[in-house]
């Protein structure tokens, strides 16, 4: 979607008492992105945060752009104490109106000169000291002390965060708060709230910051797991590097301004005019087409799906889009009733049938590794299995031709995208004789680790049924990787044994059709297997004898026959696949 600024500047004048409008690029989660400055003549008894509700009424319909208000006097008074923020957000360039009252003017020369003398200096001094203190962070690492690691990363991002306060114009006091500044800063720059989300899957993490410091200064400690220090590190890295790239960029901004303005003294001392009289040339109020565009790409409107389930998909997607704020949301598959869409890894496809709830299979991709790959959501009618993949991963795969990423990449549908994700990648080919030749050696392995494990359960002279049972799981999990590994080319990692059943729908419903069309039996057994814990615990009072082993033993045979026939029809498939192509 597309935004005229034209059309936004007109309703904006019509409902605020507007001193000025700026439209510029600002650095959004690495990339560059439009933001608006609104400069408001005061009004008695009206905060700047309450006319944010005008400015969305604006944008209506319209895709919304960030935005920052500040009042005219408070904009003067950020101008002349050198927030490099507003410096350039205010760059004669930018502007878009100004209203036919006498104004201030935008940006002077003698105001650039002394800001860059005096910002340049206290970040880049600032920046020195936390830098130390990542340092020491690498040291404590080093010596698996990772709450002194954590206190040290703690202090790093305060430290860089002290200096960028004074760019944007924003006062935090004495707070040592990481969470208070952070949400200081956000009406200045949101962008750096994508990178600490404090969501609810990240919140208590990200309070172990603060905490470790807390903790530090009454020399005390907590503990703090290496992968939430590895979390922690890799969050407060792309922190300070996105502040050092903000600073970077509105520096050359307001550098290019510099020297334009001194060429323009330059030319005209050379053709004998006066200094004193070159102004600031304001570009004259025009349109600009800006495209800013809503994450929405598919809104199944040509699905062959009701109404109630089109909605409630779009509010499931929507609710993933704000919890996550990924780059990118893809549906690989989807089964409704029946597996609607067909096997994506597969050639042909099975028909479209109508059934009653919809369950989605996603892929997340998102700018950075999360400590989580795989996770679950649902609403009314509709559920979506996701796993989530990092854009490193995903272009280091496509590169070397990984079935799973290539496949997700060139066959799935884009519902949700990020305005400023603009990655061309190129997939390689799969070389599926290549494959071919592995899934063999891979799921001949499993075969014969699935037969020794079933002669070890129907020879043993005195198995237990506790013990068989938490064989049969075993067999259970050895199966449903092998045909992941097989089918799909991909395992989610850090996912149990009832997750890995649900997610091989994603190729077709072959092993859950398998493992449940069976007697209610055979389905105790599996809901037992599932939760191992009720088997270490509580099988003394499950009272199972001989007859509930032969049955655990017969259930493990009718296992290990589904996934042997499952496997072969996989290589089969592959080969006539191959054999389609030569």
């Amino acid at each position: 979607m597309e935004l005229n600024t034209q059309f936004l500047v007109d309703r904006l004048v019509q409902r605020m008492d507007l001193d000025r409008i700026f439209l510029f690029q600002f650095l959004d989660d690495g990339r560059k992105s439009p933001h608006l400055l609104l400069v408001v003549n005061p009004i008695k008894g009206v905060s700047v945060r309450s006319v944010a509700p005008i400015i969305h009424l604006c944008m209506a319909d319209m895709p919304e752009i960030p935005f920052t208000v500040i009042w005219t006097s408070d904009w003067v008074s950020q101008l002349k104490k050198g927030s490099l923020y507003y410096t350039y957000a205010s760059l004669p360039s930018h502007q878009l109106y100004q209203s036919g009252k006498k104004g201030y003017p935008t940006v002077s020369n003698k105001l650039v000169n002394s800001l860059m003398e005096m910002f340049v200096l206290d970040y880049a001094q600032g920046k020195k000291v936390s830098d130390e203190f990542m340092v020491a962070c690498y040291s404590f690492r080093s010596k698996m002390d990772f709450f002194q690691a954590t206190a040290m990363l703690h202090q790093f991002v305060m430290l860089r965060l002290k200096g960028f306060q004074s760019m944007v114009g924003v006062a935090v006091g004495k707070s040592q708060n990481l969470e208070h500044i952070l949400k200081v800063l956000l009406g200045a720059v949101p962008g750096l709230f994508e990178i600490f989300t404090y969501d609810v899957h990240s919140t208590r993490l990200l309070r172990l910051l603060d905490s470790s410091y807390a903790y530090s200064k009454k020399k005390d400690r907590i503990d703090i797991l290496e992968e939430e220090f590895e979390f922690l590190l890799v969050h407060c890295q792309a922190l300070g590097k996105a502040m050092d790239d903000m600073v970077d960029f509105m520096n050359d901004g307001v550098a290019t301004y510099r020297k334009k303005q001194n060429d323009r003294v330059v030319q005209a001392v050379q053709n004998g005019g006066s200094v004193d009289k070159i102004s600031v040339v304001v570009d004259p109020k025009h349109s600009k087409t800006i495209v800013a565009g809503p994450p929405i790409r598919e809104d199944f409107s040509g699905f062959p799906w009701p109404q109630k389930y089109k909605d409630d998909a779009n509010i499931v997607l929507d609710k993933i889009y704000s919890s996550y704020r990924p780059e990118q949301i893809l549906l690989v598959n989807y089964q409704m009733g029946v597996l609607s869409k067909g096997n994506p890894f597969e050639v042909e496809a099975v028909d479209q049938t109508d059934g009653v709830k919809i369950q989605l299979y996603l892929v997340v991709l998102t700018k950075k590794n999360l400590p989580f790959s795989f996770r679950q959501r649902n609403f009314g009618d509709v559920g979506a299995c996701m796993v989530f993949l990092d854009l490193p991963y995903v272009e280091k795969h496509l590169a070397l031709g990984s079935r799973f990423v290539n496949i997700v990449w060139k066959k799935s549908w884009i519902l949700r995208q990020k305005s400023t994700f603009h990655v061309q990648l190129m997939p390689r080919e799969i070389d599926w004789s290549c494959k071919l030749e592995r899934i063999k050696l891979c799921s001949e392995n499993a075969r014969s680790v699935m037969q020794n494990l079933l002669m070890t359960m129907t020879g043993a002279p005195l198995l237990m049924p506790d013990t068989a049972l938490l064989l049969l799981r075993e067999l259970y999990s050895i199966g449903i990787q092998t045909y992941l590994q097989c089918a799909v080319g991909f395992i989610p990692k850090d996912m149990d044994l009832s997750a890995l059943l649900d997610w091989s729908a994603i190729a077709s419903t072959d092993v859950l059709d398998g493992l449940l069309n069976t007697h209610d039996l055979n389905k105790l057994i599996l809901s037992i297997i599932l939760k191992p814990q009720d088997i270490w615990w509580k099988s003394a009072a499950m009272n199972m004898d001989e007859k509930h082993k032969d049955l655990i033993i017969s259930q493990a045979r009718a296992v290990a026959e589904l996934y042997e026939r499952l496997l072969k029809g996989l290589i089969l498939s592959i080969e006539q696949r191959i054999a389609q192509v030569s």
